[in-house]
């Protein structure tokens, strides 16, 4: 008897098949959309984190939304940013500022001791989800936290 273990040789293992690479590498069709949506899920949730320093963050982010269609493109020539990439991300960071301006309306209704229920909302959209639906589920969540002032 001996100790020793049978080691197979170079390039032949018993149970594993080598895998084949793909004949091609195919970059997805819409990869280019995601690259700029996950930009500017990034540049609205930076505009969000400054807003939410001042007193008022839905009259912050009131003036934001308004100011972005003037300003964005400026900010973005003097990066020295794509002009395509200006032109699709703006339509982007808009849509998702308004979406996080909504909900610190919401959340200003609400009142402080429902304000964790915003933050969620926030953090979703911080996290790329839709920004209509999250506008869509505002108003009825107001709904519930009226409900549960009333019952409380």
């Amino acid at each position: 008897m001996t100790n020793r273990t049978r080691v197979p040789r170079a390039g032949h293992l018993p149970c594993v098949q080598a895998a084949q690479p793909p004949a091609e590498h195919t970059r997805p069709a819409d990869t280019d959309r995601i690259t700029y949506q996950a930009a500017a899920v990034y540049v609205a949730a930076q505009i969000h984190a400054a807003a939410t320093a001042n007193p008022d963050p839905a009259a912050t982010l009131d003036d934001i939304a308004d100011a972005l269609p003037e300003v964005l493109p400026q900010v973005f020539t003097t990066m020295g940013t794509a002009p395509g990439l200006a032109e699709t991300l703006l339509p982007e960071v808009t849509d998702r500022v308004w979406a996080y301006t909504v909900v610190e309306h919401a959340r200003a209704e609400a009142g402080a001791d429902y304000s964790y229920v915003f933050e969620l909302l926030a953090d979703e959209l911080k996290c790329g989800a839709n920004p209509a639906a999250i506008r869509t589920q505002v108003p009825g969540v107001l709904r519930r936290v009226y409900a549960a002032k009333a019952g409380a």
